[in-house]
């Protein structure tokens, strides 16, 4: 899972493949987590999830990263407590639902990004073109 996260701070790789790579990692994490189903891989899945938003907050707090300071600040204390439940799930009955849940809202998050970008960038062109 090293370097998943991107987040736009590597000049090699586009904002799109980076968050189609974001998509990917929170998306492995979740079938990780949907799929445990004894105490080891619930710990290997509770594992990754937390090695996920360690890699996400190590990005998002590197100088080149594009996002505004708020959103960032929101991704490090969102972070912060999936880090911490996916710590505190691995020794106690937590559910696992929670996690689930922030997760997806990352996955449909970073979707909508995407799209947005992708619309902008279609507008751009024609804007391009009626200059022409």
């Amino acid at each position: 899972m090293n370097r998943i996260i991107h987040y736009g701070t590597a000049n090699e790789i586009s904002d799109s493949s980076a968050q189609d790579s974001e998509i990917m990692a929170f998306t492995v994490a979740n079938t990780y987590l949907v799929e445990c189903s004894d105490q080891f891989s619930r710990t290997k899945a509770l594992h990754k999830n937390q090695q996920l938003w360690s890699l996400l907050i190590k990005d998002v707090m590197l100088s080149g990263n594009r996002l505004s300071q708020p959103v960032k600040e929101q991704i490090i204390r969102l972070g912060m407590w999936a880090m911490s439940y996916s710590i505190r799930a691995m020794g106690m009955d937590l559910p696992l639902t929670p996690l689930i849940e922030v997760n997806r809202n990352m996955i449909d998050g970073l979707r909508l990004q995407r799209q947005n970008a992708a619309v902008a960038r279609r507008q751009s062109i024609a804007q391009d073109r009626i200059a022409v």
